[in-house]
C-alpha cells in the first residue's frame, strides 16, 4: 500500500471520528443546558395534563384561590400565573408549586386586583399550560 493511500485513510478515519465526537458533544451540551434551564425534556412531559378543578376570587380580600387537578401520573411544577387585565395589562405571579401526579393542589394567591379578564398558568413542561377566564373563578 502506498504512503498516499495510508495518509488518505488516516485522514478520513480521523475526520469521521471527529464528526462522531462533535455530534455526541453537541447532544451532551444540549442535554445539560435543558437540565439547567429548568425545562423538562419532552419525554418526561409526555401525556401531562392538568385542569382547573375549582377557583374563587374574593374581591374584599383580593385573594384568588385556584385548585388544580393533575389528570395524569406525570409530576408537574406550576411555575407562573399570568393575569390579563383590560388595556393589555398583564401581571405576573411566581407559583413554583409541585403538582403531584393524579392529585389536587390548592393555591391561594394574594394581592390580586379585581378586573382581570383571564389567566394562564405555565408549567415546567413548555407545551402544558392552562387558560381560564374571570367567570370561571368569580361568582
Amino acid at each position: 500500500m502506498s504512503p498516499t493511500r495510508i495518509v488518505v485513510l488516516v485522514v478520513g478515519t480521523v475526520m469521521a471520528l471527529g464528526a462522531m465526537f462533535s455530534f455526541w458533544g453537541a447532544e451532551l451540551i444540549q442535554t445539560r443546558l435543558n437540565a439547567t434551564s429548568g425545562e423538562t425534556p419532552e419525554e418526561a412531559c409526555f401525556g401531562a395534563m392538568f385542569r382547573l378543578y375549582s377557583g374563587s376570587y374574593d374581591s374584599n380580600k383580593k385573594e384568588l384561590l385556584l385548585v388544580f387537578e393533575n389528570q395524569r401520573g406525570v409530576e408537574l411544577e406550576l411555575k407562573t400565573l399570568y393575569l390579563f387585565y383590560p388595556n393589555e395589562e398583564m401581571k405576573t405571579f411566581e407559583l413554583n408549586e409541585p403538582l403531584q401526579g393524579n392529585m389536587l393542589l390548592s393555591i391561594p394567591i394574594e394581592d390580586i386586583e379585581d378586573g382581570f379578564e383571564s389567566g394562564t398558568v405555565k408549567t415546567n413542561c413548555p407545551d402544558v399550560t392552562l387558560d381560564f377566564t374571570y367567570s370561571q373563578v368569580s361568582g
